[in-house]
């Protein structure tokens, strides 16, 4: 099957779908703190326990000791009191309990279930960073533990944490983490290459920075990492089913195809003369992505297929630090996950879901558009391992005459950000053969709804049209300079005559690689609608640094040389995409100039989401002129902005009074650009419609 190429052929002709606990170590006892005090007096489950059992230090205890109490609440320590006295159950949990009294009246599975309540409210914080807390976790992990003391020094100590695959070490010094190792020690050379990047990232979430307490560092985003990776281990059974040399086998197949796909493009003179960094995000927003493994903070396989100003790459090293802090990337983050679902074929541990060669020739009786085939494979089943029959449970059948068993796994994709689609949408990459996740409370809701939400209280209703109003402030460079900026007012309306059922796309799970390629262009492509849509109609403050701008250079200014020389639409707008306001470094002291008050600028754009493509008519008055621009834009896949009509260059392309050359795909091609269609309506005001 070839690489998607955009088109208004259906989702569902791009091709048919690809076939088919450990307990805890015993531990020191660590020092009690309010939420172990808080779990241990308030289990719901379990057998009875006697005042005395609740009395003892909740850190030596296993959870099979945790039991139900009858009679009154024990605390260990003035600070579990202070804790659950902190805690304001009426609001925050809304379960009418006026005293702990009441929990004495209520029946004992009312009481239960409440006291369920309290705890799962606790759990939701991961705690702090410390001897305790890590133990905690592995203990919530199923993960093996142990500590060893280093040997002269009894302030030094290290925790031990291992699984079926992974083995974790943290060293503590005066219950500060010194350092981490993340080995994975019976997987493959394509699983280990990338541990050491992995524990530099469980370090960084863990290490104490300058400025920060012990008493305040938060376990959050270790937890976050960590889990993931315990995840992958308990869906691992060794030897024989190793589920980081399955995700580790997808990206090694992907990194063929990006690799493949950026020589293709540096084929192109034009696209390589605009430099390397401009051809890696082509191939990421238009072609298969970019696959990556622990980066930017989280630990395993992402697949990157959008970024916030793909086409105005950063030109100095302070800006690129810049956008790596601030602009946003649409990934995709592969991992695996248990089998619930029916109809996704379980997880293939393989690196050969790509021929070697990437692409392949196609086949007489194959149909063929003349672009490149992707030689996508299809590899044999994994099975899991048979269990030895000495460790089976008598009980249960011998597992040896069960024959092979296909693994309870299958390969899981969260998308992050969630993206927004509508419902055909949905129900299209469906067929496709993946199972995609919704929330828990499934409700019919319309696409500019989840991009735009309503007021509190108000709600779409999908049989009325919706008018928004946004007024906003921005700074645009001004025709013919290339630092002085202007502070513009703009009143942006959008009409949305007919809403769009659409749904928020979290989570999948598929069974080949090749069905997240087949979907990525229509997932840009209501990426970029969603982006524009954000940037046009919501409010957003100015930062400080952008108001720190420096005045025209009068000199430079004077010896400007003007020729009437045709330029491309690239020169036409060069000038605007490097203005100094991307650059946060610049430390010019002079501030913009007070400049003469100018009436809003109105901008009115109507959205249809039916029955194709979205549209986008957009109306603005143009300078110097007493008439108005009509353009009317299609979103497509890939976020290309196809002009479907247009009066700013007449019928067709134009050469201006300055001798620029314009065609009408460059009014498309400029809102890719920009991505706001307040800078891309003042654009073609001030520079192309005079």
């Amino acid at each position: 099957m070839s690489t998607p190429t955009p088109g208004k052929h259906p989702l569902l002709q791009q091709g048919k779908t690809p076939s088919q606990p450990h307990h805890g170590a015993t531990a020191t006892p660590s020092a009690s703190t309010p939420f172990s005090v808080t779990q241990a007096a308030f289990s719901p489950r379990g057998p009875r326990s006697s005042p005395q059992q609740v009395k003892k230090s909740p850190a030596t205890m296993t959870s099979a000791t945790l039991g139900r109490s009858t009679g009154p609440v024990n605390f260990d320590s003035p600070s579990a009191a202070a804790a659950l006295d902190a805690l304001d159950l009426n609001s925050a949990l809304d379960l009418g309990l006026q005293t702990l009294g009441n929990l004495g009246r209520a029946s004992e599975d009312e009481r239960a279930r409440r006291l369920d309540a309290v705890i799962e409210v606790l759990s939701r914080s991961k705690g702090l960073v410390s001897e305790a807390g890590l133990e905690r976790l592995a203990k919530k992990l199923d993960l093996e533990f142990m500590w060893e003391n280093s040997m002269g020094s009894d302030d030094k100590k290290t925790l031990i944490v291992a699984g079926s695959a992974l083995e974790l070490l943290i060293e503590f010094s005066s219950n500060i983490v010194q350092s981490v190792a993340l080995a994975f020690p019976d997987s493959a050379e394509i699983v280990n290459k990338h541990a050491q990047a992995a524990g530099e990232i469980l370090f960084d979430d863990l290490r104490l920075r300058e400025g920060q307490s012990p008493l305040t560092k938060s376990l959050e985003s270790f937890a976050a990492n960590f889990e993931r990776l315990a995840m992958l281990d308990k869906l691992s059974i060794s030897p024989g089913l190793n589920m980081y040399e399955a995700v580790a086998g997808i990206y090694e197949s992907l990194c063929r195809l990006h690799v493949w796909e950026l020589q293709k493009v540096r084929e192109d003179p034009a696209a390589a003369a605009k430099g390397e960094v401009h051809l890696e995000n082509l191939v990421l927003s238009t072609k298969s992505g970019k696959p990556t493994m622990n980066t930017r903070g989280r630990v395993g396989m992402t697949l990157d297929y959008w970024k916030q100003r793909r086409l105005q790459p950063p030109t100095d090293p302070a800006m690129a630090a810049w956008v790596e802090e601030n602009e946003q990337t649409w990934s995709i983050h592969i991992g695996c996950a248990p089998a619930r679902e029916i109809g996704v074929n379980p997880v293939r541990i393989s690196d050969k879901w790509i021929g070697t060669n990437v692409e392949k020739i196609p086949l007489p009786d194959e149909l063929h558009t003349g672009d490149p085939i992707i030689d996508w494979l299809e590899p044999e089943s994994t099975f899991v391992p048979t269990p030895d029959p000495a460790k089976a449970d008598p009980m249960q059948p011998d597992p040896s005459l069960m024959g092979p068993r296909l693994p309870d796994a299958v390969f899981h994709a969260t998308f992050d950000p969630p993206i927004h689609i509508p419902s055909e949408l949905w129900n299209q990459i469906q067929q496709l053969g993946c199972m995609l996740h919704e929330g828990q409370f499934k409700q019919l809701t319309t696409f500019d709804s989840l991009v735009l939400p309503y007021a509190p209280g108000k709600g779409p209703d999908v049989a009325e049209s919706r008018t928004v109003t946004c007024s906003q402030k921005k700074l645009f460079m001004a025709p013919g300079e290339t630092t002085k900026m202007s502070l513009k007012s703009h009143v942006n309306t959008l009409c949305v005559y007919k809403p769009a059922l659409s749904r928020t796309l979290t989570e999948m799970t598929f069974s080949h690689p090749q069905q997240l390629i087949t979907i990525l262009p229509y997932l840009r492509q209501y990426v970029f609608l969603a982006m524009l849509l954000e940037h046009s109609y919501k409010e957003f403050p100015i930062p400080e640094w952008l108001l720190d701008l420096s005045d025209k250079d009068e000199k430079s200014s004077t010896n400007t040389n003007k020729t009437n020389a045709i330029t491309t639409n690239q020169n036409d707008y060069q000038t605007l995409t490097s203005e100094t306001p991307f650059n946060p470094n610049n430390n010019n002291n002079n501030k913009t100039k007070e400049q003469k008050e100018e009436p809003p600028l109105n901008i009115d754009t109507a959205l249809n989401m039916l029955p194709a493509a979205p549209q986008l008519g957009v109306v603005f008055p143009l300078l110097g002129e007493n008439r108005s621009a009509n353009v009317t834009l299609e979103i497509r896949e890939n976020g290309h902005v196809h002009v479907e009509a247009q009066d700013v260059l007449g019928e067709g392309n134009m050469v201006s009074p300055s001798g620029r050359q314009r065609r009408v795909e460059d009014v498309g091609a400029l809102l890719e650009r920009l991505e706001d269609l307040g800078k891309w309506a003042e654009f073609i005001r001030t520079r192309w419609a005079v």
